[in-house]
């Protein structure tokens, strides 16, 4: 049975005793040299000889950290004075508020019962009374004592007694901060997936030169747009890319193609957002597809796995997107507006990002990734040289819309080779080659759109593997 007091060292009553005069001092103080303010002492109430570790910790400041939250929310002004969070006694923080005492102690008990394992904490209200320290308790703001955690009797009675013993108060504790730390992982991964994904709009449209694509010194095929419409318009998707990672982290379902529609009823909020963003300019309409899917998929595969596995992420992709083809391509004679890459598959048969993304983008996996995490240079180079093997590769629907004709692909094929056979981003001769393939792009008004959607998310993926958190494994 995991339980959280495996590790930390035991504390006697005279060290728990100390302790507490050292805490009736600093309140003193405080209230002393701030007595117009009322002051806020945060501990935990933990049974046993144990009294911190690092779970012990980590569930007391998630949990002050939603109560700092509770504060704001209220308008109200707080300064953390002191705070002892590895001390062994157990973790405490001291706040001076600027609120009356009785507001403050409805706000504390309010938290106290917000969640079953917050009623844990111990939100100590203490107040200077013309030179006397009052604290507060429940019965000043017309609230019933609190109860035990086991049997729901008086909480003091049940203690007074020795009702339960320390081995049944610690299981009951255990199970409550363990639910609580698995909700705090999950996120704190949603947070750092909803990161990487801004990171790598960002790096994307950052690195340069890039054929075909905005850059921050070359937009010459995109006119109505630059490298500020897209730091705005990446700036704009953060709550969209939140949604996806959180869907993904939290869903129990087993059919993913469910999770794949909800993630596309938020996808279609995310691109009015986008062009709100960026005046009606399209910049990563595209991206608000494939990335919302890797985001969403790569939470769901870290949550059940807890490491990074490209290829279970590829078979989650492919679920979620099992019935993408028939759902989207199959009934096109019905609809009134098509989009380029609808157009493409009705003319030329070509199934564009559809087809990538239904086979669980292929290109990515194969070509992209392996590409990004094997080159060791500065993410500049490493970036255009992960364009150019998945320009190479991919059927780029944005490059056949702007030519008219998908023998342009071939044509792209030629001079992408050709730049490699010169040594690519590491010769002066491929550099210079590169130039002149941006040059071409701009001069006949093409585009890789395409590429640089997979290109996100490909430096998505590697941003996930090179920064896991603790406690999740690469494979």
């Amino acid at each position: 049975m995991q339980t959280i007091f495996d590790h930390g060292e035991y504390q006697d009553i005279l060290a728990v005793l100390k302790n507490k005069d050292e805490r009736v001092k600093i309140q003193n103080q405080l209230l002393k040299t701030n007595p117009s303010m009322t002051v806020v002492a945060a501990k935990l109430n933990i049974p046993g000889p144990i009294k911190n570790n690092k779970k012990i910790e980590s569930f007391f400041i998630a949990g002050l950290n939603e109560f700092e939250k509770m504060l704001l929310d209220a308008g109200i002004v707080f300064i953390s004075k002191k705070e002892w969070l590895d001390k062994k006694t157990g973790p405490e923080r001291f706040y001076l508020v600027e609120m009356g005492a009785i507001l403050v102690k409805e706000i504390t008990s309010h938290f106290e019962e917000l969640k079953p394992s917050y009623r844990l904490f111990d939100l100590d209200v203490l107040a200077n009374d013309s030179g006397t320290i009052k604290s507060l308790s429940r019965s000043d703001v017309n609230l019933p004592a609190r109860k035990c955690l086991i049997c729901g009797r008086p909480a003091k009675e049940c203690g007074r007694s020795r009702r339960h013993s320390v081995e049944e108060l610690q299981e009951k504790v255990s199970q409550l901060v363990c639910v609580e730390l698995a909700y705090q992982e999950k996120e704190n991964i949603t947070n750092w997936l909803t990161q990487l994904a801004q990171r790598a709009l960002l790096y994307e449209v950052s690195a340069w030169p890039k054929p075909g694509l905005v850059d921050p010194v070359e937009h010459g095929a995109h006119l109505d747009m630059d490298i500020f419409t897209f730091i705005n318009s990446s700036i704009s998707l953060r709550n969209y890319l939140h949604q996806a990672a959180l869907l993904g982290i939290m869903s129990r379902s087993a059919n993913l193609s469910l999770i794949f529609e909800e993630l596309r009823e938020y996808g279609k909020k995310a691109e009015k957002t986008m062009f709100v963003a960026t005046n009606n300019v399209n910049t990563h309409k595209g991206a608000v597809f494939s990335l919302g899917v890797f985001v969403a998929a790569t939470a769901y595969s870290l949550q059940h796995l807890k490491q990074f596995d490209a290829n279970d992420i590829k078979n989650v992709i492919k679920k979620m997107l099992k019935n993408l083809i028939n759902d989207d391509l199959k009934h096109l004679s019905s609809k009134n507006f098509l989009t380029a890459g609808e157009k493409q598959y009705l003319k030329y048969g070509l199934s564009g990002i559809r087809g990538e993304a239904h086979a669980g983008y292929p290109t990515v996996f194969k070509y992209g990734l392996p590409t990004l995490l094997t080159s060791n240079y500065d993410w500049n180079s490493r970036i255009l040289i992960t364009f150019l093997e998945l320009a190479l590769h991919i059927e780029d629907s944005t490059l056949i819309k702007r030519a008219g004709d998908p023998a342009i692909q071939e044509w792209k094929n030629k001079e992408i080779q050709e730049c490699l056979r010169l040594g690519g981003i590491n010769t002066k001769a491929g550099q210079q080659k590169l130039t002149q393939i941006e040059e071409k792009f701009t001069q006949q008004n093409l585009s890789l759109g395409g590429t640089a959607d997979l290109l996100i998310v490909t430096i998505f993926l590697a941003l996930v593997k090179e920064g896991l958190p603790d406690g999740l494994q690469n494979k």
